[in-house]
């Protein structure tokens, strides 16, 4: 017999009333159960009867008048009495919704697993301590619920103090990691500073703080501690810090918690839930799974037996007056065995509330909708079918971008999106709107009411991310999810190894979409990639062509982060592909140009510098006045020569004057020299000037040839336009009178053709008699001869 006064069940006879529960729970045979009668000491309300103790029938007493016969008839039969009648108005199931904690006595069938999970809390003297409760299980098994109407509404009533002695404790969240854990952290300690400190804090100043050190979490909680008095951090899906969460933040997060975790002084305690498929990732996390192994206790929620099924569809059915007795044991029978059967039953007595025939749930109603998974699936395709096929498209859309695809098809998992994003995925505008909100049961497809018992997907406000303070409150951002993983689930495989999905729609479009998944994925990293550069990297980090190709059926928001990244790479590929077809357009045209002119197809390089502003103009050096011996020197091949062919030597000794000076081209005007005077002239509207035709030795720097005294001429008079000159072709005698450079021997060297060198006769030139060997070119000679002619001061 338990006794609750005004205040309660106080932490004094808290360990004695959880002992007392749990040996009510434990046994599965009633016989074997302890059974509890609670009494109510005067006007205590009802709700001064803690989690569990309501589920049982309270007896008033005054505490003077003789205990109710009733009572005593019940002590001695050891037969506690539930509460009977109505006490609930409404629905009294919470469909594929995870229960929350203020649905605490809805939460029926799991308060062995409740209380069990309670205890592994300890940090008694002479123990192993644990500050960490991680939950895991299959997906499906209720852990969420477990946490939120199981475990939370019991440590704030105290009943941790028997195993912690810590007797109040401050609950921070629930919360979950998102996109942005650091962020979504400290928005929950802002919210908890505001309902549960004296000195609320801002939520810039604690992202601030905690981005700050590695510690920021274990410091701000130390500086707000009380005395007999901890903090407790509920963290749901644990799991999005994997599938979700930013890698940076989720590095620092996993910094943060250790930190606060192992802090001795900073009293920070733990509840998590995860599925269980995701433990091996928590390598990814360094920091606290070397805690995990000192400071963790991992415990397992085991599926939910037939007699636990049992209760959790009498249970809540008791409080609102209904009859179950038609569904109860096909229900029990359905989900025997089935790791995701509590939300199956959730949703089916949820829809069967729905379709109830006065107090009564329909059996006949449920075996013709098909049962567990069969109402789940009709549900949902009752609801897809309401719309057109054009929004049907979308609605299916929606729900896929909302599934992180494993392409296994094993391990399908739900992924957050911001609202904004989902609207633009559902249509955009109003009509994306109205769609969103058809889906998360706000409205049907004529504005009304409420479009019945399923939702597909939930709606909820988060932190963005924001590092500035004044952003705070646009920070504030709403996130789309699958109100289940159920939906995106298979119950096993049949007898040919085929996947048996809950909701076949679904899974049939995920299954045809599955490359479309992969590159959402891969534009995901690209994002997060291009994000992580700066200044100029971020050009080097844009999407090509090819991957655009690849995203275009991908429907992004513009205003999100892939949406600009998109926008700024259809704007870098646009630039790019003008330039591509300038280029191209440029590289034809100098094609053509060669094809017309008869030119080398290497002379469209040649054009391309002309236009740039290249202009080879001839070097001209000075030449000073002077005499000279004019013609040939060698007296010895003059006199092997005819008398009748000496004029066209020149006579030895002809002595000739250069009386002026006059300026000289350095070298003999090139093919570019002269193909850029024909450019120039073409470019001026003349047509009869072309291009001389290319000598066997190629053209460029090459002498040019192929070109006619008159063709010349006309050249070195453009020329001397060009240089504000009188330019003119030289004499015969003034090209002579340069080239010898006031040398008079027979030759640069000397008059002799071969000379002495290093004690050897060598040849300086090939020639016959000459001595120099035949059939191969003599380099040295050459040098000479193109030597700088070097005028006496």
């Amino acid at each position: 017999m338990v006794l609750v006064g005004r205040d309660g069940v106080r932490r004094w006879i808290g360990a004695e009333t959880q002992a007392a529960l749990v040996r009510y729970f434990a046994p599965h045979d009633d016989a074997k159960r302890l059974p509890i009668f609670p009494i109510l000491l005067g006007d205590t309300p009802l709700e001064s009867l803690p989690a569990f103790l309501n589920l049982f029938q309270a007896t008033r007493w005054d505490g003077a008048a003789d205990l109710p016969d009733t009572l005593i008839a019940q002590i001695r039969k050891r037969l506690p009495v539930r509460p009977e009648g109505a006490v609930l108005e409404g629905c009294p199931f919470v469909g594929l919704n995870a229960f929350r904690i203020d649905q605490a006595r809805l939460f029926f069938g799991r308060q062995k697993e409740t209380l069990d999970a309670l205890a592994c809390f300890e940090t008694r003297r002479d123990r192993k301590p644990v500050r960490w409760l991680e939950i895991n299980g299959n997906s499906g098994c209720g852990k969420s619920s477990l946490m939120n109407a199981g475990l939370l509404p019991l440590v704030k009533q105290g009943w941790l103090w028997p195993r912690t002695g810590i007797a109040h404790w401050l609950r921070i969240g629930p919360m979950m990691p998102g996109q942005h854990p650091v962020a979504m952290l400290a928005e929950s300690l802002a919210r908890f500073s505001r309902d549960a400190l004296d000195a609320p804090a801002e939520m810039a100043d604690i992202r601030r703080a905690l981005e700050a050190d590695r510690r920021g979490l274990a410091d701000w909680l130390r500086g707000r501690k009380r005395d007999d008095t901890a903090f407790l951090l509920a963290l749901d899906q644990f799991e999005e810090l994997f599938t979700f969460a930013d890698k940076d933040e989720r590095a620092h997060f996993d910094r943060l918690l250790a930190a606060a975790l192992g802090d001795p002084d900073c009293p920070l305690y733990l509840i998590s839930t995860v599925r269980a498929d995701f433990l091996d990732r928590m390598d990814d996390l360094p920091c606290l799974i070397d805690l995990r192994n000192r400071l963790a206790h991992p415990w397992t929620l085991p599926l939910a037996g037939d007699e636990a099924v049992r209760e959790i569809i009498s249970g809540p059915a008791r409080l609102a007056g209904l009859d179950v007795s038609e569904v109860r044991e096909a229900m029990v029978a359905d989900a025997h065995g089935e790791p995701g059967a509590l939300p199956l039953v959730e949703n089916a007595l949820e829809w069967l509330w729905d379709q109830r025939e006065d107090s009564r749930l329909s059996g006949r109603k449920y075996m013709e909708q098909g049962r567990l998974a069969g109402i789940l699936s009709g549900s949902a395709d009752d609801l897809i079918r309401t719309l057109d096929p054009k929004r049907r498209q979308r609605a299916l859309e929606l729900l896929f971008n909302l599934v992180k695809v494993d392409p296994e098809s094993r391990q399908h998992t739900r992924r957050r999106i911001p609202r904004e994003e989902a609207e633009a995925i559902a249509g955009g505008g109003d009509a994306g709107r109205d769609l969103v909100d058809l889906l998360s049961g706000l409205r049907d497809p004529e504005g009304g009411g409420r479009t019945g018992p399923l939702r597909l997907i939930t709606i909820t406000e988060e932190a963005a991310g924001s590092n500035d303070a004044k952003e705070v409150a646009k920070d504030k951002r709403r996130w789309v999810n699958l109100i289940h993983e159920t939906l995106i689930r298979s119950k096993g495989v049949d007898d040919k190894g085929r996947p048996q999905p809950y909701w076949p729609t679904l899974w049939r479009y995920i299954e045809e979409n599955k490359a479309l998944a992969s590159r959402r994925d891969e534009l995901e990293l690209q994002v997060r990639e291009w994000q992580s550069r700066r200044g100029m990297g971020r050009l080097f980090g844009l999407a090509g062509l090819r991957d655009l190709m690849r995203y275009r059926r991908l429907r992004i928001p513009r205003h999100s982060d892939a949406g600009r990244f998109l926008t700024w790479s259809r704007r870098s590929t646009a630039v790019q592909l003008v330039l591509l077809a300038s280029l191209i357009a440029l590289l034809g045209e100098s094609y053509w140009w060669t094809r017309r002119h008869e030119l080398p197809v290497d002379a469209m390089v040649l054009q391309q510098r002309f236009r740039l502003g290249y202009a080879p103009i001839p070097e001209l050096v000075p030449i000073p006045p002077g005499a000279f011996d004019m013609g040939e020197q060698d007296r010895q091949f003059i006199e092997s020569i005819p008398e009748e062919f000496l004029p066209n030597f020149g006579l030895p000794g002809k002595h000739t004057e250069v009386a002026g000076a006059f300026d000289l081209g350095k070298y003999e005007v090139t093919y570019e020299e002269f193909d850029y005077y024909i450019w120039e002239q073409q470019r001026s509207g003349r047509r009869d000037v072309k291009y001389p035709t290319t000598a066997k030795g190629g053209r460029g720097r090459q002498p040019v040839v192929n070109i006619d005294w008159n063709e010349a001429m006309a050249y070195a008079g453009w020329l001397g336009e060009r240089k504000g000159l009188e330019c003119r072709l030289p004499t015969e005698a003034e090209w002579e009178y340069a080239a010898r450079a006031g040398t008079p021997t027979a030759y640069p060297w000397g008059d002799d053709v071969r000379q002495e060198s290093q004690g050897a006769i060598r040849a300086m030139a090939n020639c016959d008699g000459c001595g120099s060997p035949r059939g191969r070119r003599a380099v040295r000679p050459c040098r000479e001869f193109s030597a700088e002619p070097v005028w006496p001061a």
